[in-house]
């Protein structure tokens, strides 16, 4: 299994994630990728996934299919946590990282 670390430009705002938690990923438009995975708060199927949000100006079909591909490929040996961080690579396309909590 494989951890994903999502960091906004504001290192405090960090949130890791389970890669088998993750439910979709969304490309909603051409600056927006959603990341829905089960909720932490409140695990249980009455309520709503949450939510990471990046901002990828231009980008979030790059960016959509870049984090799909590290979340199943393999690194025997290596590391197991993913990081997207705002404006860093692997992911620099990627300038707000936001966490919603689901209701």
């Amino acid at each position: 299994m494989r951890m994903l670390h999502f960091v906004d430009a504001a290192t405090t705002d960090e949130t890791f994630v389970a890669s088998d938690k993750i439910h979709a990923i969304q490309v909603t438009d051409a600056n927006t990728v959603k990341v829905y995975f089960m909720s932490i708060q409140d695990p249980t199927e009455a309520t709503a996934d949450d939510l990471i949000t990046l901002t990828a100006t231009a980008a979030s079909h790059t960016v959509a299919l870049r984090l799909a591909e590290y979340m199943v490929g393999t690194n025997i040996g290596g590391p197991s946590v993913l990081t997207v961080k705002a404006s860093t690579a692997p992911f620099a396309e990627v300038s707000v990282v936001a966490y919603t909590v689901g209701a």
